[in-house]
């Protein structure tokens, strides 16, 4: 039941940066305003980026395992899941500072793969159970 929950989560994951990146390079506004730059992605791309995403995924719920009886309810785990995913998504946007791309850009990136480890979050929650009297 575990690796249906970490596959579906991966899946979603994955599918929310995909539509992401594809709302990003056909909306003009977006391209124009911060100069983005049109890159083609093999199949190869998208099955490492899977893969990567699965990685990470797998690797929180090691995590939100070892730390399951402080994570009885499900507002818990999610807020615990969606919290790490968040400082993942400001260290992948470590460069802002010093990056050529504008800061706004940095900061709406890293609202979507907050909001994006919020549904993520919400998946393992459900797949994810503590088993001591009590929880829920």
């Amino acid at each position: 039941m575990v690796f249906i929950g970490v596959l579906l989560a991966a899946l979603c994951n994955f599918a929310l940066g995909i539509l992401g990146y594809t709302i990003a390079f056909k909306s003009t506004f977006l391209v124009d305003t911060f100069q983005l730059i049109n890159v083609e992605l093999t199949t190869t791309d998208y099955f490492f980026s899977f893969s990567l995403k699965l990685l990470v995924i797998v690797a929180l719920t090691w995590i939100l395992n070892k730390v399951m009886p402080l994570l009885d309810k499900p507002r818990k785990r999610v807020l615990f899941i969606y919290l790490l995913g968040t400082i993942f998504s400001f260290y992948n946007q470590i460069d802002i500072f010093w990056s050529s791309l504008d800061i706004t850009w940095s900061i709406l990136l890293v609202g979507a793969e907050s909001f994006n480890w919020l549904l993520t979050g919400f998946i393992l929650s459900r797949f994810i159970k503590p088993k001591h009297l009590g929880a829920l």
